[in-house]
């Protein structure tokens, strides 16, 4: 699978919004692969054997980063990402870690030890700041790590009509810094995969080609 095709997938690509995500902006046009002819899944409620729930905080305003002094520290705000909290963590983790090089203290504590506070600390190391943790609870016994962490930066992010022009552009930036990393971490080593997604429909395929409906080859990437 060509992973350049991963924000062009339906559904999942940031372009799908009106935001132009850089990495649909660098993908050149393909041929739409046809679809794949599988076996009917039997969907019934005696034949689910676990359920899984999570909270995922959500701002209807979009994600929140943000800086904020108290006293003589600095607090760096980076919360509220809904469903897309895998998908923007690198992003906005880095938008976090460089607001605080602003700070003296080369001394920082992370609250919080899900996807979004263990790339931050990461983020943070990598600018040669001492990070601590502290959690309530710890992987794998995290909010992160029951989400199915399909790269999906637009999942529930916002509501409309609460979105503005700065976090349009901040957007753009977490999301292009996450693509790129998750593209480096992709393999064996660090749990990220890219696979195909397949999608429930209420009418067989050939009556949706019928009728002229478009199908998309849905790619993503799964960070275990």
């Amino acid at each position: 699978m060509d992973r350049r095709t991963l924000l062009k997938a339906g559904g999942m690509a940031v372009v799908g919004l009106g935001l132009g995500g850089c990495a649909n902006r660098r993908t050149p046009s393909r041929p739409m692969r046809p679809p794949v002819n599988l076996v009917p899944v039997h969907v019934s409620w005696d034949r689910v054997i676990h359920t899984t729930v999570g909270l995922r905080p959500h701002r209807p305003s979009g994600f929140f980063v943000r800086t904020e002094k108290l006293d003589h520290k600095t607090v760096i705000h980076n919360y509220g990402h809904g469903r897309a909290g895998i998908s923007l963590s690198w992003g906005t983790s880095y938008l976090a870690a460089d607001m605080a090089m602003g700070h003296p203290d080369r001394r920082a504590a992370v609250i919080g030890s899900g996807a979004v506070g263990v790339v931050t600390a990461r983020q943070l190391q990598r600018r040669g700041i001492k990070v601590t943790i502290y959690a309530m609870a710890v992987p794998p016994n995290t909010t992160s790590n029951m989400a199915w962490a399909g790269f999906t930066p637009t999942s529930d992010l916002f509501a409309v009509g609460r979105r503005t022009p700065q976090w349009d552009e901040q957007f753009r930036f977490a999301a292009e810094i996450s693509y790129r990393q998750f593209q480096l971490l992709a393999g064996r080593d660090y749990g990220v995969s890219w696979i195909d997604n397949y999608s429930t429909m209420d009418e067989m395929p050939v009556e949706r080609i019928r009728r002229g409906a478009r199908f998309f080859p849905s790619t993503c990437g799964r960070a275990a």
